[in-house]
């Protein structure tokens, strides 16, 4: 079983390492950068380390270490990472956070659930969050935390995997089933806990229960300790682009209180940023 901390999620580095572009304008050197800085990302979930050497960059980008060398080098030019001159090693620079900004700011989705979510976070003191679907996983593009929330989940930007999860779930039930299915086809259905779901037939139909119900409650399918409960922000046609998703932890939350009070938070928070987002467009 595999290791699901709080920090971030296991990515598939196959997929990654080999993405598919043929027919697409690319530049090879570009490309070769981004397998640097996302040899970060790696070497936090694989190796659970925050700065690299140059033989771990190689490992992790799948560049020599000419190449590793050489990127790695212009990023620390350019800011975005910076080298400790006694250890040699890499760490994220502070210019990565540019980015994050730049994608907020103009992100019209967080601006309109943003108070939305705060509001909802008052009602228990707890976390509530807004992820949407990236590749196989759902991102955490949004996070409201509670007072008592660890580090790693105050965090946007963490990535889970969309099978196994409540906000993945109610995303892809809330999805063309074909393009639901090549998600799953895509993904690394590995158990992370005892209790996660593999089996493709039913995860399918969990998903077609979350699209009857407008929800789903999680026991402890990607943490122990943890059910958490999601229900899916709609356009107007009524496919899903981002869930509200909302944990509850043990001792203070089990199943039936989730059920008894989280759900119906989360999917209120959710018919409000979908009617918000209406009337935006």
């Amino acid at each position: 079983m595999l290791d699901l901390s709080d920090d971030d999620a296991l990515p598939d580095l196959a997929a990654e390492a080999a993405a598919d572009r043929r027919g697409k304008p690319y530049v090879a050197s570009v490309g070769k950068c981004f397998q640097v800085l996302k040899a970060f990302r790696r070497g936090q979930t694989e190796l659970r380390q925050r700065d690299l050497g140059l033989t771990e960059i190689c490992k992790l980008s799948g560049l020599d270490k000419s190449a590793a060398q050489r990127f790695s080098e212009t990023l620390v030019t350019l800011g975005y990472l910076e080298k400790d001159p006694g250890t040699r090693r890499y760490r994220p620079g502070i210019a990565l956070i540019d980015f994050y900004y730049t994608f907020m700011v103009s992100h019209r989705l967080a601006q309109i659930a943003m108070p939305i979510l705060i509001e909802a976070s008052k009602v228990y003191d707890t976390t509530v969050n807004l992820c949407e679907l990236a590749d196989t996983d759902a991102i955490y593009t949004v996070r409201i935390p509670q007072a008592k929330a660890s580090y790693g989940t105050m965090l946007a930007g963490r990535r889970v995997p969309a099978f196994c999860t409540a906000p993945g779930t109610v995303i892809l039930a809330h999805m063309p089933e074909a393009e639901a299915d090549a998600v799953l086809a895509a993904s690394d259905l590995r158990r992370i806990t005892e209790h996660t779901l593999t089996d493709v037939t039913e995860l399918k139909a969990q998903m077609a229960e979350a699209r009857r119900k407008g929800f789903h409650v999680s026991d402890q399918q990607s943490q122990v300790h943890n059910v958490s409960t999601a229900a899916p922000v709609l356009r107007q046609d009524g496919r899903a682009v981002a869930a509200v998703h909302i944990p509850g932890y043990a001792p203070q939350w089990d199943l039936e209180s989730v059920h008894e009070k989280l759900v119906p938070l989360a999917v209120d928070t959710a018919r409000r940023i979908s009617d918000s987002l209406t009337e935006a467009m």
